[in-house]
């Protein structure tokens, strides 16, 4: 067993003040500036104003905000790490039901979040910025954001369609376009879009390199999955009138569109994607305890893992309720440790959680393509 923490921020103005708040909360922690900031920046001048008007244009007021961070440091914007990262994580699962299937009539958008602690923020934000929709979300690289739920009751998530994309990890896919990673594409949803609709706006000309299966769903009784791989993307709406009332995913692409562009998966992505619909389709109504078991319980049951220093542990579990604005969040395996109640936009109940890591051997078979 491993006992760490989680944490909660409240960041509110401007963009500007915001990435100064972020640089002083943590310029006195150990390691953080080796970490998070380069010693120069890894792209060309030209590189560097295509990324500027490539966030400018679908992420705005994120230079600002890293801005204000590196000022913080008195370092040049372009070492901060997150341009790195997002200018282009296997192993989790999500799920969308839309009112006619709950148990309360609402609209349920769930997923967890299997990675490593030594490499995630381990930390959920309360974010205001001035003149765009608040959001609660869990923080990706800082500036980024990995799921959430914004004041108007759109919640937002995402699993990796097949291997994460990346330029800095030989190991991994490499990116076919140039484009956005998903952290950068959820925080400019959460921050501009109201519901489903606005969402495939927003979505449809944006430049994203991740190969990502997006999720959202809203108070209106609508969800949507999006999937993009090597710069291609379909879509795939569910409202009162469609035939299915829940829509899921795992790390492997799902829609016909692009399933003949992914030439293999991972075993236990397409056994918990079986897994997830035999749960869905065997009740008429699914209730949030059905939901949580199903998170709670461990693979192959269930989607829970235990594999942490092989980032594959399951990290966040979270039950977003689009019609109460609200969030059931457990960080670590729900099995071990509590479930939280946090209103999406209220104030800030509890600063640090508590957490207790399970430390698993993960098999081999695990990781095995089919």
């Amino acid at each position: 067993m491993l006992n760490t923490n989680a944490y909660h921020l409240m960041l509110e103005g401007d963009n500007y003040h915001i990435g100064q708040t972020l640089g002083q909360m943590v310029s006195n922690s150990p390691g953080f500036k080796e970490a998070h900031i380069l010693p120069q920046a890894s792209f060309s001048q030209t590189e560097g104003e295509k990324i500027i008007k490539l966030f400018n244009q679908f992420c705005p007021g994120l230079n600002e905000e890293i801005e204000g961070f590196s000022d913080v440091f008195k370092v040049d914007k372009g070492q901060v790490l997150y341009y790195a990262l997002t200018f282009l994580r296997p192993g989790c699962s999500q799920m969308a039901i839309l009112p006619s299937k709950s148990e309360n009539g609402h609209t349920i958008l769930a997923r967890n979040y299997d990675f490593s602690e030594k490499l995630d923020d381990m930390t959920i934000t309360t974010t205001r910025v001035t003149g765009r929709y608040a959001h609660l979300s869990s923080s990706a690289v800082l500036f980024g954001r990995g799921d959430g739920m914004n004041e108007c009751g759109l919640a937002v998530s995402q699993t990796s369609a097949g291997l994460p994309v990346s330029n800095m990890n030989p190991a991994f896919r490499k990116p076919a376009i140039e484009g956005l990673n998903f952290w950068a594409v959820i925080r400019s949803v959460l921050e501009n879009c109201a519901d489903c609709d606005e969402t495939i706006r927003f979505i449809r000309d944006m430049p994203i390199a991740f190969n990502i299966n997006l999720m959202a769903a809203d108070r209106t009784g609508k969800a949507v999955l999006i999937e993009t791989f090597d710069g291609r993307k379909a879509i795939k709406e569910i409202n009162s009138s469609t035939e299915e009332q829940y829509i899921f995913s795992t790390n492997h692409v799902c829609l016909p569109e692009l399933t003949q562009l992914e030439e293999k998966k991972l075993k236990h992505s397409v056994l918990r994607y079986e897994l997830i619909d035999k749960k869905l389709s065997s009740k008429d109504k699914v209730s949030e305890e059905d939901i949580k078991e199903l998170l709670t319980t461990h693979y192959p049951e269930g989607l829970c893992f235990d594999y942490y220093d092989e980032f594959f542990g399951t990290l966040r579990s979270i039950v977003f309720d689009s019609n109460e604005c609200t969030a059931k969040l457990c960080f670590g395996s729900p099995d071990i440790n509590p479930w939280y109640n946090i209103k999406v936009n209220g104030e800030i109940l509890q600063g640090i959680y508590p957490v207790t890591l399970r430390k698993g051997t993960m098999g081999k078979e695990i990781m095995e393509m089919i």
